[in-house]
């Protein structure tokens, strides 16, 4: 008799564990939660940066950080550059991008500065265009502000 009742509480709690460990399952995957979960997570926001080329002409951009390179693109009029990061711990990212027009260097310039754009921007607006760089923010109404004008 001991026994028999010893293994029916083993049972019943087995099964309410396996119920809450269904109902915390299905919280965690929930949409709402995935979503919360993907932009502030332990590991740092997720930034995007979005670099449209608005000139006339093709557009050389190659973007790196201290220990990543992103890699060289060649953008048409109207074409973007884009990628996705996540900030680091220590708010210290910097992605720095450099800009020819064929033969022609119009600059190398800090594209993302956690200490100046994580309040800014998460998905942070750059465009190129005749005089220079102009960047978006979140706020609103958003104002696009020259950060960089071309050397030449």
């Amino acid at each position: 008799l001991f026994n028999s009742s010893k293994e029916s509480l083993l049972s019943i709690m087995f099964s309410k564990f396996t119920i809450i460990f269904l109902v915390v399952i299905s919280f965690i995957s929930s949409q709402a939660l995935q979503q919360d979960r993907e932009l502030f997570s332990i590991y740092g926001k997720i930034m995007t940066v979005s670099i449209q080329n608005e000139n006339d002409y093709s557009l050389g951009v190659h973007c790196k950080s201290g220990d990543k390179d992103i890699g060289y693109r060649l953008l048409k009029k109207g074409e973007l550059y884009e990628w996705r990061f996540r900030l680091n711990l220590k708010k210290t990212t910097l992605y720095f991008c450099g800009f020819h027009n064929g033969q022609i260097e119009k600059g190398v310039f800090d594209i993302y500065d956690a200490t100046r754009d994580e309040e800014r921007c998460q998905i942070c607006t750059w465009k190129a265009v005749e005089d220079g760089v102009y960047g978006y923010s979140n706020m609103s109404p958003p104002p696009a502000l020259l950060f960089y004008k071309w050397l030449k």
